[in-house]
């Protein structure tokens, strides 16, 4: 797998996977039948395989248990990774900055298209200034000058890099049960991966909860933008739905209410401080008032019609 330094921009090259692709995609029934009857053949074989490399890739604390389900971490990930054909191309860093109740913070957002064989997935990777491996010290927020900035976007390349691998290879949020009985197909002892229950309510990775309202907020917005409403604010920092005659693009006027929902002013500053328009990006305190606020400017807006 092409490792963080070697990661250049790079377009997918003719492979006997993409030919395959064009001869189905011709509409040829016996084909696309044969190949469909191969790949369950080889679908047991497949997933033994992966297992039996994830497991001998990964180390105990590459684990964490939540809610029932196992979360494997970027750097098990990536391990896992290098023994696979993965390309990563098309990678865009981006550094968003924001002002939130305890001072200037930063993100790092990687996003990009990771590719095996004849599929292909969009990945992202955030970390920020208030995550708490890097963001903090002695349980207090570290101010941003203290912070190495290319630590912050190391680690949202190692995210992204793990979001990557861990699509393209189905190893998301694997069920205690099954992850058990991985491990003893493998002959490992499950209770010798020494999982950990993440809290809830950090600023730092995203919680079962966090997933929750990001999903609730992102149906609200479009919900608005589809009912050709977006959330706008003024100088002084009141939101209000603003009702709009044509919205050509539904989710990047969901993106734009979530930067205005996110705005507020600020009273040290004496000024406007800008939001965010990536309701991934958002989590614990800030999501849940976001998510509060959207669904009481939209039921507003529904009883008034």
């Amino acid at each position: 797998m092409t490792n963080e330094n070697q990661i250049q921009e790079a377009t997918p090259v003719e492979t006997p996977s993409t030919e395959m692709m064009r001869i189905t995609a011709d509409g040829d029934p016996e084909i696309m039948l044969s190949i469909l009857e191969k790949k369950a053949d080889l679908a047991p074989r497949w997933a033994a395989a992966i297992h039996k490399i994830l497991i001998a890739n990964t180390l105990p604390d590459d684990w964490t248990e939540q809610g029932g389900k196992m979360c494997l971490s970027s750097a098990g990930a990536e391990r896992v990774g290098r023994s696979f054909p993965i390309n990563v191309y098309g990678i865009q860093p981006k550094r968003e900055d924001f002002l939130d109740a305890t001072g200037k913070g930063y993100r790092y957002i990687f996003s990009g298209y990771g590719q095996m064989g004849d599929r292909t997935i969009y990945a992202e990777g955030t970390y920020s200034t208030r995550d708490e491996f890097l963001g903090k010290k002695a349980g207090e927020f570290r101010p941003i000058e203290d912070i190495n900035e290319n630590d912050i976007r190391s680690a949202a390349n190692h995210i992204f890099m793990g979001n990557v691998i861990k699509g393209l290879l189905g190893l998301r949020n694997i069920p205690k049960t099954q992850f058990d009985e991985i491990m003893k197909t493998c002959g490992k002892d499950p209770t010798a991966a020494k999982t950990v229950n993440r809290g809830s309510g950090t600023q730092g990775g995203t919680t079962a909860d966090d997933t929750k309202r990001q999903q609730d907020l992102s149906k609200v917005l479009i919900d608005m933008a589809n009912a050709l409403v977006m959330i706008q604010v003024d100088e002084k920092g009141k939101h209000y739905l603003e009702q709009t005659s044509e919205i050509s693009d539904a989710m990047e006027v969901a993106k734009a209410s979530c930067k205005a929902l996110t705005s507020f002013y600020s009273n040290r500053d004496k000024k406007m401080a800008d939001g965010i328009d990536s309701i991934k990006a958002l989590k614990g305190q800030r999501l849940e008032i976001a998510l509060k606020n959207a669904i009481a400017l939209w039921e507003t807006h529904q009883k008034g019609q």
